[in-house]
Parts: structure tokens; sequence; C-alpha cells
């Protein structure tokens, strides 16, 4: 609902919310998951749960609900999350102001890191790196995901530094490193037609690298917690030396052909003294 929106991730209409299989009672799992969204235990009990017209306010409500849409098959019930009938909930935050213009030459930066964060993390590095980027001028796109934080950046030059000191003092991405376009490949003006970047996105989402698999998936469960129709990570081929796998091209084939003539000259897998990086055959 709009009016509650401020309060979780303005930017998204939805928001998934995974309850555990088990342990707590569903309904009380469910207010637990938005009270961490919204991070103000004050705030939960003014807020209602509805599934259509349905309010939901007891576990049996939420048990049927979950219990007609699983047979529709999908990742759940969509529930919608309204203030109660004449509650006052708190303000939403003020407006964005406006960025001052970008000035100076500009370099791209670019950089991600893994790392666990929760709720409460990921909402302070959202605000941590939107307060430093546009205190510094930058213009560009930073995801942060539960899996960590990834972005790409038009950076003034004269900032670079200071970028790097206040990206190095964010608590939860420890180590993370900026990779900085090279001085050899120039700068573009911050007026000019050529500049990369015009505005500035700091936001959640669910993963900062997508890879088709659901959070299920990773931890080895597959869909709808089926072992059996989890993703395999040590379903990774077999490693083979550079020389094995040229010598499984079918003859004829370039590859092949290239491979034939480092050989002769002395190589393996086309570095001097047989130096090389390892292969994997697919699956």
């Amino acid at each position: 609902d709009a009016p509650v929106r401020p309060l979780f991730e303005p930017q998204k209409k939805r928001v998934s919310l995974r309850l555990p299989s088990a342990g707590a009672l569903p309904l009380q799992a469910l207010r637990a998951a938005l009270r961490e969204r919204c991070g103000d235990e004050s705030v939960e009990p003014l807020l209602e749960i509805r599934h259509g017209k349905r309010r939901i306010e007891s576990d049996e409500d939420l048990v049927s609900v979950l219990a007609v849409t699983a047979t529709y098959g999908g990742d759940g019930p969509t529930l919608q999350v309204v203030a109660r009938s004449g509650s006052q909930l708190p303000p939403p935050p003020p407006a964005a102001t406006l960025l001052p213009p970008q000035v100076g030459p500009l370099r791209l930066v670019s950089f991600f890191r893994f790392a666990s964060l929760g709720s409460s993390r990921r909402q302070h590095l959202l605000e941590e790196m939107s307060s430093v980027l546009a205190r510094l001028g930058c213009r560009g796109s930073v995801y942060v995901a539960p899996e960590g934080v990834n972005g790409q950046l038009s950076v003034p030059e004269a900032q670079l530094d200071a970028l790097s000191v206040a990206f190095a003092a964010l608590r939860g991405v420890e180590g993370l490193k900026l990779n900085v376009q090279h001085a050899s490949l120039g700068t573009v003006q911050a007026d000019a037609a050529a500049a990369p970047y015009r505005k500035l996105i700091v936001r959640e989402k669910r993963q900062i690298l997508t890879d088709g698999l659901t959070e299920g998936d990773e931890r080895g469960e597959g869909p709808a917690g089926d072992p059996a129709a989890a993703f395999d990570w040590d379903r990774a081929g077999t490693e083979l030396a550079p020389a094995d796998w040229h010598a499984m091209l079918p003859p004829g084939r370039p590859e092949h052909a290239a491979a034939a003539s480092s050989a002769a000259a002395g190589g393996e897998g086309g570095g001097e003294g047989g130096g090389g990086q390892n292969f994997q055959t697919p699956p």
C-alpha cells in the first residue's frame, strides 16, 4: 500500500519474505519479518495484513491462504500490508534533494563485494553510500543485496582518494576494492555529452549478480524445499590440463590447428614452457 511503502523499500511495490518452515507460528513469523523490514517495533502493530479483501488475523487464516495458493504453484501468496483503520503512521522521509552538479574530469569506478548482509546492515549501507556518493558528486548505480554490494560509477578525479577512504570505513563490506579506470585511458569532462551517467541510483535488490537461482536453490534445497531439484554446486565438470582439452577438439577445427601450432613451437596450451590455465569440460 502506498502510505506504507516508505517504511520498507520505497522503490518497490512488492517485497519477498521467506518464513521459517519450523519453529515460530506462521503469523508470528510473518509479523517478525515485517518488524525487521520496517526497523521500528512501534509501527508493526499499526499494520494490517490482507489477502485480497480477507484480513489475516490468526495462524489459521494464514495457513488457509498458504494452503489454497499452494495448489496453484508459484512462490506463494501475494499479501497486502496496509495501515489499520484509524492508525497514524510516521510521516514519510523528506523528498531527496537535488544532487550537486558534477565538476572536473571523471574516471570510471566499479566494485563488488560478496558479504552476508542482514536487513539492518543493508539499510545502513544504503544510507551511508547514498550520502557519501552524493557529497562527492558521483553518478551511477549501486545495488545492495543480502549477498553483498555491486556498483558502477563515474567519479570526479579529484574525489577518488576521498571515495576510497569513505568506502574503506563501511561496515559489513570490509575489504571492498575499487576498480578505477586506468589513467592511460584518459578521462571525460563532467559536462560533456559523453559523460557516462546522469543520475545516482542506490537501491536494494534481491541479488547483486543475477544467476537465475532462488534462495532455496543456493542453500541446496531446490524449489519448494525439494532436495532432489536443488542446484548442485559440486557438478562442475572434469578438470583438464590445456593439452588434454586441445586433444579433445575434433580435427580440422581452428582451435585444434592453433593448439597443434602451439605444441610444435614448444608450448603447451599457448604458454611458454607448458604454463597455462586448466580448463573444465562441460558437465
